[in-house]
This record gives structure tokens, C-alpha cells and sequence, in this order.
């Protein structure tokens, strides 16, 4: 096996091919399980099958690791969902630790929001990752369909699902906040009222 770049790849060993894509890869596996510990495992794994793979085959090292971290990510979040279904309580996602040095790929990428996981928690995994390919990564959705393996009529489609679930459920979330804060003013002044009643 060469350890030489693929032919139409840019000069430098192999590696640098790999650290360069490190940070895409993470915020890929981490948008998608929203666990920076299994996203640091996952792209340990795609390394270990960027290693093994004949690279002189690979006329695109970026969209091969694209697709091989985005395909273990939608694997990995169908098994996590599945141990979730018997958790007692909600599941929430782990912060990002953008101060860890020994990361995979955390080093040098900008954190995702922790309400922004909560929502794509909410999508079905292939919107989600399709989402997360267009809206974080500004993937064509030519690029898209391939890693998904579908047309590129259904990538945009899962994008236009994804964005409207994801504005359903901000809506939702909206209405529930001012709701929230109409009920704690109504308690407000219907305590003051009773303090002043007493008063009198």
C-alpha cells in the first residue's frame, strides 16, 4: 500500500490529508451525536479506515471522509436513540470542550450551540444529517446526495424538512417561553395585590 497522497490530492504525506479534514469531520460526528466523547471515538475510527484504505483509489480524499464519517455518524445516532428509548429522564447533549488540546478535532472548531443540538435532537437522522452537511459545512447538495446515497432531489428535500421542523419547533419553544413569562408576571402582580390588600 502506497502511503503517498492520491494522484489528483494535494502534495504532503497522507496524514496531513487527514488532520486537515479532523476539525470537518468532528463538528460532522458531534452535530450528530451531540457527544464530543463519541464524536472524538468516531473520528478515531474513520482514521483508522482512511489507514487501511487504498488511498491511490481515492480521487477525493474530502468527500471519502465525508461520506465515511457522516455514514458511521447516522449508524452510531440510530444505536444511541435506541439505548436512549429505555433512559428514565431526558437525554442531554455534552458541551463541547474547546479547551482540550488532546482532541481529534475539537481543536480549532467553533462550538455548537447547546440549544442548537437540543433541536436536532428532535429530527429524524438522515434530515439531521443532511442538515448538518448544508447548514455547517455550506455542502452542495450534489455532495449531499452522495454521501446519503440518494438523488439530489431528496437531499434538498431532507434539507427543507430539517428547516421546517427545526422552525416548528422553535415556534413551539417561543410560545411556550412567553407563555411562561406571562404566567410568572400574572403571579407577580397577583402577589403584590394580596400584599397590598394586607396592608390595608
Amino acid at each position: 500500500m502506497s502511503d503517498g497522497e492520491p494522484p489528483t490530492g494535494p502534495p504532503g504525506p497522507t496524514e496531513d490529508v487527514f488532520a486537515r479534514q479532523g476539525p470537518r469531520l468532528f463538528r460532522i460526528a458531534y452535530c450528530m451525536l451531540g457527544s464530543a466523547t463519541q464524536a472524538e471515538d468516531l473520528v478515531r475510527d474513520v482514521r483508522l479506515r482512511w489507514q487501511a484504505s487504498d488511498r491511490t483509489a481515492v480521487a477525493d480524499p474530502q468527500a471519502y471522509l465525508t461520506k465515511a464519517a457522516t455514514r458511521l455518524s447516522i449508524h452510531a445516532a440510530h444505536s444511541a436513540r435506541m439505548r436512549r428509548a429505555s433512559y428514565i429522564g431526558p437525554w442531554l447533549p455534552e458541551p463541547l470542550d474547546t479547551g482540550n488540546e488532546g482532541g481529534t478535532g475539537a481543536v480549532g472548531t467553533k462550538p455548537v450551540e447547546f440549544d442548537v443540538l437540543l433541536m436536532l435532537e428532535q429530527l429524524d437522522v438522515a434530515e439531521r444529517a443532511a442538515f448538518v452537511l448544508r447548514e455547517t459545512l455550506a455542502s452542495p447538495y450534489s455532495e449531499i446526495a452522495a454521501v446519503l446515497g440518494v438523488e439530489e432531489a431528496q437531499a434538498r428535500l431532507l434539507v427543507h424538512r430539517a428547516r421546517r421542523h427545526l422552525a416548528t419547533h422553535l415556534a413551539t419553544d417561543r410560545v411556550a417561553d412567553r407563555q411562561g413569562r406571562e404566567d410568572t408576571a400574572g403571579q407577580t402582580r397577583g402577589d403584590d395585590g394580596a400584599e397590598d390588600y394586607e396592608a390595608a
